[in-house]
């Protein structure tokens, strides 16, 4: 089968958008956008070049019936996509709940629509060549200017702060596996391993700690890479690499001696959650104005809600006008001010009942069966959305970043590109 290039104006814009999608929600959000055209895009060329109407000998009719890994992987997440729409969709209506809230799972079905037509349909529209670095170069530009947004101004990013460093995790760990690969040129692979790092001293600088788990990820991602002699091949390494790895770890060193204010702020943000969490088993209702201290006491007066009506949940109007009167009652304004139980899971089960959890476990399991499904073929895109897996199902822990538009756009992109260079690997150039 032929396969061509990304239009180069198109695909220049598309790279532009993605490496600067941090610095503001609309960016990010037209670089999904862009995303969904190409796939539209896609169809529409694959009808207009009548490829659907060749003999039954084509090389299209033998694909169609023998499906590359890709294109199932591609339609086990728009089925995900789909079904976990669906189930959250029916307690949403039965509650005549706000659809502005949901979104997340509209972006996510159209941005999996377009990565089946991305994937599938001819022309077969492919990253060739130098597309194939550029957009790791982008994704590597992502991470260095969430770094300078996180740095600039803290917790102050475009959009929620726990919601925006998850969104820049999704970036770092797209990124992460392309160090892995051994017929990309090791300069471009040694920059990419510094803009994982800027990446994720993005997500530090944040002072987001329930999207520290990046940090997790890397180490134990790492570790397996180490021992499986995949990433580090201690042999091979030149003298200059070991110079290069002895100065960062002296500056490293040095950093934590000089501790500066940056430092200071994110030691003592992880510190304040022992101090939140303690105060939260002596005083309850001064703790219930703290950051920690509300989550525990949302969390625990969720579990008794759902104990009382687990199957139907209450709807998401009823359940914000419960957190409000729970805050009310401890006499928090903390609470009161909040729309949600900072906890993607349980504000699911406390709005929508079982289903409401349902949909959320049906749309991480479709992610875990793409990753099954490339592990063998595709490694690295295998690893990278393992990876956006572990954080979108860690970070949503202690925040419901579902609420926000731009982390469905952004989680609807990372799991299309994933998926997008996957396919372009067994594109010839």
């Amino acid at each position: 089968m032929s396969h061509r290039p990304f239009p180069t104006l198109a695909f220049a814009f598309f790279s532009l958008c993605l490496a600067a999608a941090p610095t503001s929600t609309k960016i990010g959000g037209l670089a999904w956008v862009l995303l969904c055209l190409m796939g539209l895009w896609a169809f529409v060329k694959s009808y207009s070049s009548k490829a659907l109407e060749v003999g039954a000998h084509s090389p299209y009719n033998y694909l169609e019936s023998s499906p590359s890994a890709i294109e199932e992987a591609a339609r086990v997440w728009l089925l995900a996509c789909l079904a976990a729409a669906a189930i959250r969709f029916l307690p949403h209506a039965f509650w005549q709940d706000n659809w502005d809230r949901r979104h997340a799972e509209i972006r996510l079905i159209l941005g999996a629509l377009a990565t089946v037509a991305l994937v599938k349909w001819p022309p077969f529209y492919r990253l060739l060549g130098a597309q194939k670095v550029i957009l790791s170069y982008a994704l590597a530009l992502a991470c260095f200017v969430g770094f300078g947004v996180a740095a600039l101004y803290g917790r102050e990013t475009p959009v929620h702060a726990i919601a925006w460093a998850v969104c820049l995790s999704f970036m770092v760990c797209l990124l992460a596996p392309k160090v892995l690969d051994s017929s990309v040129p090791s300069a471009h692979r040694k920059f990419w391993v510094l803009a994982v790092l800027m990446g994720s001293m993005g997500v530090v600088l944040s002072q987001s700690r329930g999207v520290y788990g990046l940090l997790i990820w890397l180490t134990l991602a790492g570790y397996v890479a180490a021992s499986n002699r995949m990433l580090l091949q201690f042999s091979t390494f030149k003298p200059a690499t070991w110079v290069s790895v002895g100065l960062a770890f002296l500056g490293f060193i040095w950093i934590l001696g000089t501790q500066p204010p940056w430092l200071t702020s994110v030691m003592q943000r992880v510190s304040e959650i022992w101090v939140e969490a303690s105060l939260a088993q002596s005083n309850p209702s001064e703790a219930a104005n703290t950051s920690v201290g509300s989550r525990l006491f949302l969390w625990s007066k969720a579990l008794d809600a759902i104990e009382v009506q687990p199957w139907f949940g209450y709807g998401k109007e009823n359940s914000i006008a419960m957190i409000k009167q729970w805050g009310l009652e401890i006499n928090s304004a903390q609470v009161q001010k909040l729309g949600h139980l900072h906890h993607e899971f349980l504000d699911a089960w406390v709005s929508h009942g079982l289903m409401g959890i349902l949909s959320l476990l049906v749309m991480a399991t479709g992610m875990g069966l793409v990753v099954r499904k490339l592990w063998v073929p595709h490694p690295r895109a295998a690893q990278g959305v393992l990876g956006i897996l572990f954080m979108h199902l860690t970070a949503g822990l202690s925040n419901t970043n579902m609420g926000h538009n731009y982390y469905g756009a952004m989680l609807s992109l990372s799991v299309g590109l994933a998926l997008v260079m996957a396919a372009s690997e067994e594109a010839k150039n």
